[in-house]
């Protein structure tokens, strides 16, 4: 795209974003020096502007993709309540959480074929879960239980595995994205604090079973 930029010197020019093409004036040459600086300010201003208004259709475009989802998601409950509900069968999900890390490294190998990774975010994305934070913990919980999710953090340290790089992280991320369109660092937040307190939840989960066993 070529553009004209009037300079302030009076001297009109013909450019694009790489070069100028032509000028044309009247009067003698002005410093070159100048209006070159000028030039490049004004193709820099375009370019930004022109950056911005395409961010603002791609979060447009983002916004329309996750109301269909979630309008998608509404049809869906009010068939649930007309028909009954429809189950997606388990295909890649475990039929129960894993209980032990390796059964997690063998989900994460199975994950590297790329149909399987699809086929687990979708039946991720088929949670009736309504919040965001409740979906993101609902989908942890059908993969792994607190007795493995305590051996993990976020980045990983010495003796806990990290799961940010997990493929199964991923997977959960790209179904959050597609069911509520919301930004990463709220997803990361929510994961980051599901695997903080897993160990308290362990802690809690066994002592309610004392309480239970002596009453």
């Amino acid at each position: 795209m070529n553009y004209i930029i009037q300079l302030d010197s009076g001297q009109s020019l013909v450019a694009n974003q790489n070069y100028v093409i032509a000028a044309t004036s009247n009067e003698a040459p002005p410093n070159i020096s100048a209006d070159l600086l000028n030039l490049t300010n004004k193709i820099l201003e375009i370019q930004q502007t022109t950056e911005n208004k395409i961010d603002q259709l791609i979060y447009k475009v983002d916004r329309q993709n996750a109301e269909l989802i979630s309008l998608r998601n509404e049809i869906g409950t009010i068939k649930a309540r007309v028909c009954g509900k429809t189950h997606l069968p388990k295909v890649v999900l475990p039929i129960s959480p894993f209980t032990t890390l390796a059964d997690l490294a063998a989900f994460e190998e199975n994950l590297k074929n790329e149909k399987i990774f699809n086929d687990l975010v979708i039946e991720l994305v088929a949670s009736e879960e309504k919040t965001y934070d409740k979906f993101i913990r609902t989908s942890w919980r059908q993969i792994i239980k607190d007795e493995i999710a305590k051996e993990c953090s976020w980045r990983g340290t010495e003796t806990k595995i990290g799961v940010k790089g997990l493929l199964t992280t991923l997977a959960i991320r790209n179904a959050f994205n597609q069911k509520f369109g919301l930004d990463d660092k709220d997803f990361d937040l929510v994961t980051k604090k599901y695997f903080q307190y897993a160990q308290e939840r362990t802690t809690r989960a066994v002592n309610s079973e004392s309480k239970k066993m002596r009453m």
